[in-house]
């Protein structure tokens, strides 16, 4: 008798954060495969319905998902949205995840996307215009080119991200100085 084949997945219960539409939503996560995962998501404030959720998709069905337990990071799309007995399940297909990744996992609680992108920053009453080089939900690291007043870690920062139409408050997390340019790693600490 032929039956069709799926690939293996794993049950088990495992808590993770799911980056979409500007919220971080935290989710369990009930099964795995090589291929993708199915997840029990908490409502947000802005997606909080299955509704919300089939409204977002038909623009974007790209997510960024951590899960600490599986030391798993990266990109995912979101395949579907169901309600059953009042809780929110998706299905997710992993695009560019990285497991088991020991090393990132040591520095970083989260997965950062390397892209391109230009930001202000604001530091005592200064401007800077600077190249991002990554970001994740807590942060990110830029880069400037331009001499300046040295900085230093603890400093608060107003930044703003046109492309991401973001305005946060931060601090410098840490700083580091090359031959012809400074590298900042910057937290959030509020959205505006």
């Amino acid at each position: 008798m032929f039956r069709e084949r799926r690939e293996y997945r794993k049950k088990f219960n495992a808590f993770g954060q799911l980056h979409i539409g500007g919220e971080v939503l935290q989710f369990n996560c009930y099964d795995v495969s090589v291929k993708g995962a199915m997840i029990e998501v908490s409502p947000g404030e802005l997606l909080a319905s299955v509704a919300d959720f089939e409204a977002f998709l038909r623009e974007d069905r790209r997510a960024e998902i951590f899960i600490g337990e599986l030391m798993l990071a990266g990109e995912v799309r979101i395949v579907w949205v169901r309600e059953e007995r009042g809780r929110l399940y998706m299905g997710l297909e992993f695009e560019t995840v990285v497991h088991n990744a020991e090393k990132l996992w040591i520095k970083r609680r989260g997965y950062r996307q390397t892209k391109p992108f230009t930001a202000e920053l604001f530091i005592d009453n200064e401007r800077l215009l600077v190249e991002g080089i990554n970001r994740s939900n807590d942060g990110l690291c830029v880069q400037s080119n331009k001499p300046h007043r040295p900085i230093k870690t603890n400093t608060p920062v107003k930044l703003q991200i046109k492309e991401f139409g973001l305005a946060a408050l931060g601090k410098v997390v840490w700083v580091g100085d090359e031959d012809d340019s400074t590298k900042l790693g910057l937290q959030i600490v509020s959205i505006l």
